[in-house]
């Protein structure tokens, strides 16, 4: 079993909410990994980024991940999450494809050589530190059965979604 966390960049970037308010959120892990050779839980890592800006998280979530994991050639996220979306981007002089979907799951779905699927919990960027840092820890427990969005409300991240 392996578990890595990644800070990438000591202070949390509030530029894509100024509605919160705060200057700054509290550093913390912002990207959390464990890969185990069972696989037993709903989620293979958690990710917290810095904000909303696709072209600026995703290079830097595929280059955490490339460390810990090795080459990412394709990542799904949320089109809720994210809105506009590039078709591919250029990491660490490789070529990665990005998908959208609609499906408002707080989750990124990662290829890694076009073949092995992990799963990552995505935690909002406006999300209270000791609530993220909780959701992270939650999303790695080995035997996680609980979907993104229970997660997210059980750990104070946000409120439930209310459907139809």
């Amino acid at each position: 079993m392996a578990d890595a966390d990644f800070d990438i960049g000591t202070q949390r970037d509030t530029g894509a909410h100024p509605a919160t308010g705060a200057g700054r959120f509290a550093a913390g892990p912002t990207l959390r990994v464990e890969v185990t050779p069972h696989r037993e839980g709903l989620f293979d890592g958690a990710w917290w980024p810095h904000s909303h800006r696709a072209t600026v998280e995703l290079p830097r979530l595929v280059s955490g991940l490339a460390g810990h994991w090795g080459p990412v050639t394709r990542i799904g996220v949320d089109l809720e999450t994210w809105g506009a979306l590039p078709t591919r981007l250029i990491v660490d002089e490789r070529l990665v494809r990005v998908d959208g979907y609609p499906v408002a799951d707080d989750t990124a779905l990662v290829t890694r050589d076009d073949h092995e699927l992990f799963s990552l919990l995505v935690v909002p960027p406006e999300a209270p530190a000791e609530a993220a840092i909780a959701a992270m820890a939650r999303a790695l427990s080995p035997h996680n059965t609980a979907a993104a969005e229970t997660i997210l409300h059980e750990t104070g991240v946000r409120p439930p979604r209310r459907r139809g």
